[in-house]
């Protein structure tokens, strides 16, 4: 064990940058090769990911973290969460609507900017569907819906 005086050697420093995924793929091919040869730096290499994988799992949660696991059983937020994402869709599919239908029977427009305006319309909620869709059917294998900050 070093004092807390004492500067790293080159050796502890490759070997840091080496257990933490730092080092170019040749450097890495070369460490790689003396930790073959040198058992002091292979036990050196043994004992920073222990002592990486230790710091992982020894942190304590955020208190930024409790609060959120708090707020997602919390019946006002869930409340107030589902019912903000209703009222702005139905408001925007309401407006999307009003605004189509004000198109279509406008009679100052003429008949191309209709079509455009009515196609560009349409384009937009085929891809937001087939995005929607996309995302529906490919969340289950998302390996990131179960990650916690």
């Amino acid at each position: 064990m070093s004092s807390p005086d004492r500067k790293p050697t080159p050796d502890e420093l490759s070997a840091m940058a080496y257990v933490d995924a730092e080092l170019a793929p040749q450097e890495r091919a070369a460490f790689e090769a003396r930790l073959a040869a040198e058992p002091p730096l292979a036990r050196e290499v043994a004992r920073l990911r222990s002592l990486s994988l230790l710091a992982r799992q020894s942190a304590p949660s955020e208190p930024m973290d409790h609060e959120w696991a708090r707020l997602e059983q919390d019946p006002i937020q869930k409340a107030s969460l589902g019912l903000g994402a209703f009222l702005v869709l139905v408001s925007s599919g309401g407006l999307l609507g009003w605004a189509l239908y004000a198109i279509a029977i406008d009679d100052k427009l003429e008949t191309v900017p209709k079509v455009l305006l009515l196609a560009s319309a349409a384009g937009f909620g085929l891809w937001f569907l087939a995005v929607l869709r996309g995302r529906l059917r490919t969340r289950s294998l998302d390996p990131y819906t179960v990650v916690k900050r």
